[in-house]
């Protein structure tokens, strides 16, 4: 079984592979993986926080920004993530998924990062983007 979401889900997908296990694989598309990076430089940022979590601020909610984001929880993911991001995605920065792709990899898990060159949040131009491109995972014969 895998999981698999893109924004919001790319956060859920990355944040619920720190507590579980139980997936063969999954794919985090455009995910937050800072909840404080993500608020001073997400497109919806602070203003979206302002009425989702209103008085929360990364000085003064560590439990929220710094407890509930995947960065910080990198070291209980072992499920093969695979994640992808626009390059130049104006709601998401690449960024998240660079921070987390970085600490995975440093960590020695089972990670890859697929950065779409001339695409934004959403990758509305999939034959070009996956050209030339051929993913392995482990126990797959792909590769």
């Amino acid at each position: 079984m895998g999981a698999i979401g893109a924004s919001y889900g790319g956060y859920t997908t990355m944040r619920l592979l720190a507590e579980t296990d139980r997936f063969a694989a999954a794919v985090s598309h455009a995910g937050i993986s800072t909840l404080s990076s993500y608020w001073g430089e997400g497109y919806w940022g602070y203003s979206y926080n302002g009425v989702a979590a209103r008085d929360s601020f990364p000085w003064n909610r560590r439990d929220v920004y710094v407890d509930q984001s995947p960065l910080f929880l990198a070291d209980r993911i072992k499920t093969p993530l695979l994640l992808t991001h626009g390059a130049s995605d104006t709601n998401v920065p690449a960024g998240e998924s660079a921070q987390l792709f970085v600490a995975l990899r440093m960590l020695g898990a089972p990670v890859e990062y697929l950065s779409i060159e001339g695409q934004d949040h959403w990758i509305l131009d999939h034959a070009s983007a996956c050209a030339g491109r051929r993913a392995s995972w482990p126990g797959s014969t792909a590769g």
